[in-house]
C-alpha cells in the first residue's frame, strides 16, 4: 500500500528532495530512502521516467557536468503548489479520523424493537 501512496505523489518527492540536495538520480533515490528512514524506496525505473517528465515539463534541469538536477523557477513553484495540495489533503484526513488519529468502532448491537412492536416467542 506505501507503494502507491510513493508513487502518487513521486512528483512531489522527487522535487523535495532536489530541492534539498540537487544531484544525479542515483543520489535523489538515496535521498528519499535516507530521509524516510527507508520507507520510500521507489524503483530506480520510475525514478529516472518521472525525473524525465520533470524535465521535459521544466520543472527540473538536467546539468551533464557534473551530472545532476536542479529545480527550475517553475519547478519550485510547482513544489509549493504540490506541497500545500497535500497538506490540505491530510489536514482533511485528520479531520474525518478524529482525536488520536483512528476511527472508533463502536461495538454493534440489535436495533431496538420499535413501539407497538412484539419479541417474537420462542416455543
Amino acid at each position: 500500500m506505501m507503494r502507491s501512496y510513493v508513487q502518487a505523489h513521486l512528483d512531489l518527492l522527487l522535487l523535495a528532495a532536489i530541492r534539498a540536495e540537487p544531484g544525479n538520480g542515483a543520489a535523489v533515490i538515496r535521498h528519499l530512502r535516507e530521509r524516510s528512514g527507508g520507507k520510500f524506496a521507489p524503483s530506480s525505473q520510475s525514478v529516472y521516467a518521472a525525473l524525465h517528465h520533470l524535465e521535459r515539463n521544466r520543472l527540473v534541469e538536467r546539468y551533464p557536468e557534473p551530472r545532476r538536477y536542479t529545480l527550475t523557477s517553475s519547478g519550485r513553484r510547482s513544489l509549493e503548489m504540490k506541497r500545500k495540495e497535500l497538506d490540505s489533503f491530510v489536514a482533511g484526513v485528520h479531520a474525518v479520523l478524529g482525536p488520536g488519529g483512528g476511527a472508533k468502532t463502536r461495538p454493534t448491537r440489535a436495533p431496538a424493537a420499535s413501539p407497538g412492536s412484539r419479541s417474537p416467542r420462542r416455543g
